[in-house]
C-alpha cells in the first residue's frame, strides 16, 4: 500500500517459493484479515463510544483506532480485488480515494496507540496530572487535530495519481503521474517518520518509563509488607498505605497491552522497508534475496493483523470491555426473547379471537336458521 521509492530487483536464483506464498497470503489470508478484523473493530468502536464506555478519555482513543483500523482494512480490500481480477482499483477516483483512505487511516491508527500509551503513561508515573491531561473533551480536540493534520498531509494521492496505461492496447494501473515521483518519494520518507520512526520512539521510551515505574512501586510494596506487624489493624492501615503510595491500581492492563502488541505487529514489516528507504538513499541496488522476501511476506501479515486483532486484546484483557459486551448481548438476547414471546402472545390472542368470531357466527347462524325453521312451522 505505502510505496518506499525504490524497486526490489529480484534475484536470478529465487525459486517459486516465494511467489507461492506471497499468493496465498493475498487470496486466502487476506479475507479472513479483512472479515474478522472489520467485524471486531465495529463491536469494538460501538462499545467505546456507548454510555458505559465513552466518558473515559482512553475509550476515545480505541474507538478512533477501531474506525480508523475498519478503514484500513476497507482499502486493503478494495486492493485485494485486484488479484481476483476485480479490478475496481485501477479505476479513477477509486484509485485516488483507496490510497488516500490507507494512508490518512494509517496515520491516525498509528498515532491513536502513542496516545493510549502517553495516557497509561500518566495514570501510573504522573496520578496527579490525570484529571487536566486525561479528560474526554482534550481526548476529543487531540483526535480531531489528528484526523485534520493527516488528511492534510497525506492528501497528495488526491491529486498525483492517474488511471492510464503506457500503450492504447495495454490494461490500465493506478499509478503516480511522472512529474510527481520525486515528490511522491519525499513523502514515503516523511510517512516513514511520522508512522514509524517517531511513534515508535515515543512508545518505546514511554513505556521503559512505565516498566522502571513499576519495578519500583513493586519494590515499595515490598518494604512495606515487611515493615508491617500484619496485624488486623495495620493490615488495614497497610491496604491504605498501598492504594494511596502504590500505583498498581491505576495500571491499565488493556492500554499496555495495546502498546505492546503494536510495537510486536507494526514494527516487524517496518525493518525491511527502512532497510530499503536507507539503501535507496545510499544509492545502492537493491537485491533482493529469497530469505528477504519470505521474510516480508510473513512481516505484512503481522503489519495486517495489527488492523484487526485489537477486538481479542479488549476481550481478553478489559474487564469492563468484557462486562459491557456481555451486558450488550443479554439486552439483545433479552430483547429477541421478548420480541418471540410477544409475537407468540398476539398469535395466540388473535387464534383465540378468532375462534371467538367463528362461534359467534355459528351460533348467529344456528339461531337464524331455528327461526326461519319456527317461522314456517307457524305458517
Amino acid at each position: 500500500m505505502n510505496s518506499s521509492g525504490a524497486e526490489a530487483v529480484p534475484d536470478e536464483s529465487e525459486s517459486e517459493y516465494p511467489d507461492k506464498t506471497s499468493l496465498t497470503v493475498r487470496l486466502v489470508i487476506l479475507p479472513v484479515i479483512f472479515l474478522v478484523g472489520f467485524f471486531g473493530n465495529t463491536l469494538s468502536a460501538w462499545l467505546f463510544m456507548g454510555k458505559s464506555l465513552r466518558t473515559k478519555s482512553c475509550s476515545i482513543y480505541l474507538a478512533t483506532k477501531s474506525i480508523s483500523d475498519n478503514g484500513f482494512l476497507l482499502s486493503l480490500f478494495v486492493v485485494w480485488l485486484d488479484f481476483v481480477d476485480v479490478r475496481i482499483f485501477h479505476t479513477q477516483a477509486v484509485c485516488h480515494v483507496t490510497l488516500f483512505l490507507s494512508n490518512i487511516c494509517g496515520f491516525v491508527s498509528v498515532w491513536s496507540v502513542v496516545m493510549v500509551t502517553f495516557e497509561n503513561y500518566i495514570r501510573i508515573c504522573r496520578p496527579s496530572e490525570v484529571r487536566s491531561l486525561c479528560s474526554t473533551r482534550l481526548a476529543r480536540r487531540v483526535t480531531v487535530f489528528g484526523v485534520v493534520f493527516g488528511a492534510t498531509v497525506y492528501n497528495y494521492p488526491l491529486w498525483t495519481l492517474d488511471v492510464n496505461a503506457k500503450h492504447p492496447d495495454q490494461k490500465q494501473f493506478c499509478q503516480t503521474q511522472p512529474k510527481f515521483e520525486k515528490f511522491e518519494m519525499v513523502m514515503t520518507y516523511v510517512d516513514t517518520v511520522l508512522t514509524l520512526v517517531l511513534p515508535l520512539f515515543i512508545i518505546v521510551i514511554l513505556i521503559c518509563i512505565i516498566a522502571v515505574s513499576l519495578v519500583d512501586a513493586s519494590k515499595r510494596k515490598d518494604r512495606l509488607r515487611k515493615s508491617s506487624s500484619y496485624t488486623s489493624v495495620n493490615s488495614t492501615k497497610l491496604t491504605s498505605q498501598n492504594n494511596s503510595v502504590i500505583p498498581h491500581s491505576q495500571v491499565t492492563k488493556m492500554l499496555l497491552s495495546v502498546s505492546l502488541v503494536f510495537v510486536c505487529l507494526h514494527t516487524p514489516s517496518h525493518a525491511i522497508r527502512m532497510k530499503v528507504t536507507v539503501e535507496n538513499l545510499l544509492g545502492h541496488t537493491i537485491v533482493t534475496s529469497q530469505t528477504d522476501r519470505l521474510l516480508q511476506h510473513f512481516f505484512v501479515v503481522l503489519y495486517y493483523l495489527n488492523f484487526s486483532i485489537y477486538f481479542f486484546i479488549f476481550l481478553g484483557c478489559g474487564r469492563n470491555f468484557r462486562k459491557v459486551l456481555k451486558k450488550r448481548v443479554k439486552e439483545i438476547c433479552g430483547r429477541r426473547k421478548q420480541s418471540t414471546t410477544t409475537c407468540a402472545s398476539e398469535y395466540v390472542i388473535n387464534n383465540r379471537m378468532w375462534s371467538e368470531d367463528r362461534d359467534l357466527e355459528t351460533s348467529k347462524d344456528t339461531l337464524d336458521f331455528d327461526q326461519r325453521s319456527t317461522c314456517r312451522l307457524d305458517n
